[in-house]
């Protein structure tokens, strides 16, 4: 409950915004970004495997047992864990925010911002899930459905896939790839559980992504400007407003 409200208030504290009710549009659109963006196309492939895991749970709790019980990842699945703790996240805001800090690029701040709202948006959504579904883990434990760890490192590894180059998309999802595997060699989650944790990421670094990039143009799009040129006369004004 604890991280969960963390993750509310920091929702509001990084959406930037002049006024209260362009703050609160903000955070709506936001908030429903992968339904209206093309990310609405991860959340179908994403929620109907989960519900195709769901059909078959006898076959895939079985086959997660198996897995925790042979444990082929041995002790680095140590560093899934860690991973999981949305460090990648945290590493790469303060890397892009530095770089903006010392030398106010632009798109580095973009990413900061796209990272941390990717993070924090998916984190309270699956947060959410967990205490409504309240799902019992396989070793025991409590709020199984969906795995936060898997979700944080889909929503890290969607936004360097969206902002990045294909190389680095591929290093990126498999890291996340293994996070989520990693959840089931230790007996924590189910394949269901790291599936949907994978598509609340994947869905809001993308769909943040694509509201991003169409608030950017909307921004850019309604704006005026002002001129004052020299004439033979003295000076000549022009005004012009785009939209």
């Amino acid at each position: 409950m604890f991280r969960l409200k963390v993750n509310i208030f920091l929702i509001f504290f990084v959406t930037f915004s002049a006024r209260s009710s362009e703050f609160i549009e903000n955070v709506k659109k936001d908030s429903v970004s992968p339904f209206t963006t093309e990310a609405f196309k991860i959340f179908e492939v994403g929620a109907g495997l989960t519900a195709l895991t769901l059909l078959f749970k006898h076959y895939t709790e079985n086959w997660q047992k198996t897995i925790a019980e042979k444990k082929p990842l041995k002790e680095t699945s140590k560093i899934g864990d860690f991973l999981g703790h949305s460090v990648p996240n945290i590493a790469y805001v303060l890397l892009m925010g530095g770089d903006y800090l010392f030398y106010k690029d632009e798109q580095s701040l973009n990413r900061t911002i796209l990272m941390t709202k990717a993070t924090l948006y998916s984190g309270a959504v699956t947060d959410i899930t967990k205490i409504i579904v309240s799902e019992k883990r396989p070793n025991g434990g409590s709020l199984s459905f969906p795995s936060g760890h898997t979700t944080t490192a889909f929503a890290f590894s969607s936004v360097i896939m969206m902002e990045h180059s294909l190389p680095y998309g591929i290093a990126a999802n498999a890291m996340a790839t293994f996070v989520g595997f990693s959840r089931m060699n230790d007996n924590a989650h189910y394949l269901h559980d790291v599936i949907a944790g994978a598509t609340v990421g994947a869905m809001y670094g993308v769909g943040l992504y694509y509201a991003q990039q169409k608030r950017a143009e909307s921004n850019k799009s309604n704006s005026s400007v002002f001129l004052l040129v020299p004439t033979d006369h003295g000076l000549a004004g022009n005004f012009s407003f785009e939209f």
